[in-house]
Parts: structure tokens; C-alpha cells; sequence
């Protein structure tokens, strides 16, 4: 008769000798361990292969005889099984494909959309290298070697008589020593890349005006002054400013002041495309130009936005190619189409914008200089919120209108405490983050006042952060920018950021681990990982 695999939860009062004695007699029994867990100094997980239910009863039952063994009963599956389980459907609950290699390259997750783009499946290619499951070098290869992470790289193979044809995003795991422990790739089919955050705008609809841009600072008043007679005129504005503090905003309000507003006004993040198809997107293709390219070919952005404006959003992202292309441009007024010979004229105004520092990437010489002095003929510098705190309430009291209206929500309000409150963050996000803090304020909260306890629940001052937040009003900050870090990064900042809340409370590792319900010895180890310094020695 085949052994069936048992799970079983032990509680218990601990002291010296415990343990063994709990081996011994799964040794007496000559019952084979497949796995040990201690939950915390009074719960022990134990799994092994149990030939009948008849031994297991007596295994039970000579458990229960041991001294300061309290009950024994019989569980499902071991703890670190639920965590696969519960990291298993995270993955597959996400729209990109995930792909996660050891330090040697072997396989140690993938999940059900990178299965299915890239024609594998999971049970033939976990703990497979990727040397062995790719007919070509893939970049995460390169990862594992250098630690230099990669952005929208195209990859496309051959498998049998399928193409595979995909982006492809990658990031080392790296531990606290430096080391490379692995890597975390993303994968989306290249079907679905035309969509990402690729930003058209043309016709009648309605643009953003300099009112509609709510502010009372003296920096704020001077510098809209400043954007309206520059926007008069046909120069090249560059828009500086970090992320979040409406630079877009500003552009489309320039391009209604101007006298370009009848003309189309289109706006295209330069970091969300690939080279290839950003190239495409702004100067467009002749027939025949590549395979797949329609029938008749296309016109760029540029030909679209004739006689109008074109907003080039991260500009400090665009790849050497894409600069020498842009700088022509500028020069020139006149662009080629891919596949082309022709020089076609084009009357467009050029309004870039980025939250990098353009001078130290051109001293780097990742910026060429020539294209950076031919961006930066208009420098408008938009202030973060910290800059000008007098601005915040007026601006969060303009987005709880806003959203409010968007939610279908009655609305709210903020009281003067609320709005002291919001003064005193700094706001590393600036509006993007002010407007997700209220948004997510306003849609849990039937009260018609948003109140300063509101905030303490749901603020966060970390950029791009989420949090997490106990009875206590302990909140927790993971940062979450623009670049996903690894999961393995994630969870790590959650549990450092618990470990030391619970130290500052319970300056031992032996009652830590009891707050926390795990053992003294992990609890050390954890101050070790993480380099937590105790201010209580035990």
C-alpha cells in the first residue's frame, strides 16, 4: 500500500528536550519526515509519509503521551505550502507574464500568462534553466551575469512552426552582500504593446486651460504668468519638474493659449514604447517598410499633429537613435518616414518634458548636448508641493470636487485641521499622490467631512508607496515606483519595517518572537538579514 502524505500541528509547552523526543518516536515508528515547521515557540508543524490510518493513530496518540504536548491534530497542508499557494495566485493574478530564475538561471516561478505567451508548460519548465528552454540568449541571461537590469526589449523566436514575439522587462535579485541570487523578468505579447500608454488626442475635445490649473503661491502665479507669453510664440518649451507635479497639465494649457489651440494637440510618453515602435509612432512608415507594416503605411505623430503641438513626455528616456532622429527634427523641421526618401516638411511645435537631470545625463554623455540645448530654448520649472505648501488645500479641496463628481459621491469636505494636515507632508508624489490619497479617502468614508484620522488611516509620504496599517495606527511604506522592485524585495521591506516596529516595543528577540510567532533563532537571524540594531541586549 502506498504511503500517503500526512500533515500534522503539534501545540505544545516548550522545554528542553521537546524535540527530541518528538523525533524519536517518528523514528520508533519508522515513519519517514518529509518536512518540519515551527510556527512559534508552542506550534510545530510536522510532515511525513504514513503507510495507514492505523499508524497514524497510534503515531497520534504516542505524540500525545509526551510531556507538554498539548493537542495534536491533523492539517492540510504545511505553511510554507499555503505561502507557495497564496504567492501562486498572486503571479497569475497579475496581466503580464512573469517569469523568476535562480543565480544558476534555473526556472523557480512563471506564471499562467507567461506560460501561454511564450508556449511552455509549467510543469516542463520549473527548475529548467533557461539555456536549455530557449532556442537563442534571452536577456535575463545577461542580467545573472552583470546585475544591469533591461527595459522593453523585443525578443522574437522561432518554436517549431510557432513565432514567438514578445517585450520582455528584467531586474536582478540582489541580496544585502551584493550578490546576484537571481532575476525577475516581465513578458507581454507584442499583439498587445500598441496599447500601452500610448497617448493620442486629436479633434475637438476639450484641452486644459491655464484656469484650470488651481493654485494661489506667488511662485505658482509667476510661473503661469511666465507659461502664458511663452506660449504665445512657436519656441520649443522644455518642462522640468518631479513626478506627479502636472507637467502635462501644463503643456495642454499651453497649447490653448496659443495660437496653435484650433490644431491638434498630442501627447506620447517616450519611456512607455519600445525604440522600435516609438520610432514608428512619431514619424510613421511607408508601405512595405517592415513585415506587418499596413497596407498603404502610415502617418507618423508628427504628420498628425500638424500645424498643433506635440507633447513629448519623458524625453530623458529616448535611446541614442531616437535623439539623433528628434535632433534632426529640430533642426531640420522635416521628418523622414521609416522606409522612406523623402524629406517631408512638418509645422509642429515641440513641447518635452522630464523629471531627469538632463545636465548631469549629458556630462554622463547618455543626453547628447547638442539635442539638450535644442529642448532647452524655454526652461519652465514647475515647483513641487512642498515648495508651495499654501497651494495644498486649495488644490485638495479642487480634487475632492473632482473626484467626488467621477465617484458619483456626494460631496465632501475638508476641515481645517485636515487641510493644516496636508500641509505639513511633504508629498514626494506631489498632486498624483495628494489626488490617490483622497481618492481612496473618499471611497471609503460615507462621512460628508474628511477628518485628520482620515489621513492617518490612509496617508501615505512615501513616493509611490502603499500601506499597510495595523490597530494601532502603525502604517507601513513600501515603495512602489514607477519600476516594480521583485517581489522577494517587497515582502523583505514589509517584514523589516514589522521586525523593527516590534523591537522598539519588545527589545528581545525571544519576546519579538513570541509578538510575532516565530522562534528566538529566526528572529536573530532576521536582525542579521536585515541589520537591526538592538537597543536592549537580552
Amino acid at each position: 500500500m502506498q504511503a500517503q502524505e500526512i500533515v500534522i500541528q503539534i501545540h505544545f509547552v516548550d522545554r528542553l528536550g521537546l524535540a527530541h523526543e518528538i523525533l524519536e518516536i517518528f523514528k520508533n515508528e519508522k515513519i519517514n519526515l518529509l518536512g518540519m515547521e515551527a510556527q512559534t515557540n508552542q506550534v510545530m508543524m510536522v510532515k511525513f509519509a504514513c503507510p495507514s490510518d492505523r499508524k497514524l493513530q497510534r503515531l497520534m496518540a504516542e505524540l500525545k503521551k509526551i510531556n507538554g504536548i498539548q493537542a495534536v491534530a491533523q492539517r492540510d497542508q504545511m505553511p510554507y505550502e499555503h505561502r507557495e499557494h497564496q504567492l501562486e495566485t498572486i503571479l497569475n493574478s497579475v496581466s503580464e507574464g512573469i517569469l523568476a530564475v535562480d543565480s544558476q538561471g534555473q526556472i523557480t516561478h512563471i506564471n499562467d500568462v507567461a506560460c501561454q505567451i511564450l508556449d511552455f508548460s509549467r510543469e516542463k519548465v520549473l527548475g529548467k534553466t533557461v539555456e536549455e528552454l530557449f532556442s537563442i540568449e534571452i536577456p535575463i541571461q545577461e542580467t545573472l551575469k552583470t546585475g544591469r537590469s533591461y527595459r522593453f526589449t523585443e525578443i522574437k523566436m522561432k518554436k517549431g512552426s510557432k513565432v514567438i514575439h514578445y517585450l520582455t522587462s528584467g531586474v536582478p535579485v540582489i541580496n544585502e552582500k551584493g550578490q546576484i541570487m537571481g532575476a525577475v523578468a516581465t513578458v507581454k505579447d507584442y499583439r498587445q504593446v500598441e496599447e500601452i500608454l500610448s497617448k493620442v488626442e486629436l479633434g475637438n475635445k476639450r484641452l486644459t486651460t491655464f484656469d484650470d490649473i488651481v493654485h494661489q503661491s506667488g511662485r505658482m502665479r509667476q510661473l503661469v504668468e511666465t507659461a502664458k507669453i511663452v506660449a504665445r510664440g512657436n519656441s520649443t518649451i522644455l518642462l522640468r519638474g518631479e513626478s506627479g507635479t502636472g507637467k502635462e497639465l501644463f503643456a495642454r494649457a499651453i497649447h490653448m493659449e496659443s495660437h496653435r489651440s484650433l490644431a491638434p494637440f498630442i501627447a506620447v510618453n517616450c519611456a512607455a514604447l519600445p525604440e522600435t515602435l516609438l520610432e514608428s509612432e512619431l514619424f510613421g512608415y511607408e508601405e512595405g517598410a517592415f513585415t506587418g507594416a499596413a497596407r498603404g503605411g502610415k502617418k507618423g505623430l508628427f504628420e498628425q499633429a500638424e500645424n498643433g503641438t506635440l507633447f513629448l513626455d519623458e524625453i530623458g528616456e529616448l535611446s541614442p537613435h531616437m535623439q539623433v532622429r528628434l535632433l534632426r527634427v529640430l533642426q531640420e523641421s522635416t521628418i523622414r518616414k521609416i522606409g522612406g526618401i523623402l524629406e517631408i516638411p512638418v509645422n509642429v511645435r515641440i513641447i518635452a518634458a522630464t523629471h531627469r537631470n538632463l545636465e548631469e545625463m549629458v556630462r554622463q554623455k547618455t543626453f547628447r548636448e547638442d539635442l539638450y540645448y535644442r529642448l532647452d530654448v524655454i526652461p519652465l520649472r514647475i515647483p513641487p508641493l512642498r515648495e508651495r505648501p499654501e497651494d495644498i488645500p486649495l488644490t485638495a479641496q479642487h480634487l475632492v470636487r473632482k473626484i467626488c463628481a467621477r465617484l458619483g459621491k456626494p460631496e465632501k469636505f475638508l476641515t481645517k485641521e485636515s487641510a493644516d494636515f496636508l500641509m505639513n507632508q511633504t508629498w514626494p508624489g506631489n498632486v498624483r499622490q495628494l489626488e490617490n490619497t483622497l481618492e481612496r479617502i473618499i471611497n471609503v468614508s460615507d462621512s460628508t467631512e474628511i477628518l485628520p484620522r482620515h489621513f492617518n488611516q490612509w496617508a501615505s509620504t512615501e513616493p509611490g508607496s502603499c500601506i499597510l496599517q495595523g490597530n494601532g495606527g502603525r502604517g507601513i511604506s513600501v515603495p512602489l515606483g514607477d519600476k516594480i522592485p521583485p517581489l522577494k524585495e517587497i515582502v523583505g521591506e514589509v517584514e523589516k519595517q514589522v521586525l523593527q516596529h516590534v523591537l522598539e516595543k519588545y527589545p528581545s528577540s525571544r519576546k519579538a518572537g513570541n509578538v510575532l510567532g516565530v522562534s528566538n533563532t529566526t528572529i536573530l537571524n532576521k536582525i542579521k538579514t536585515y541589520d537591526i540594531i538592538l537597543t536592549e541586549k537580552e
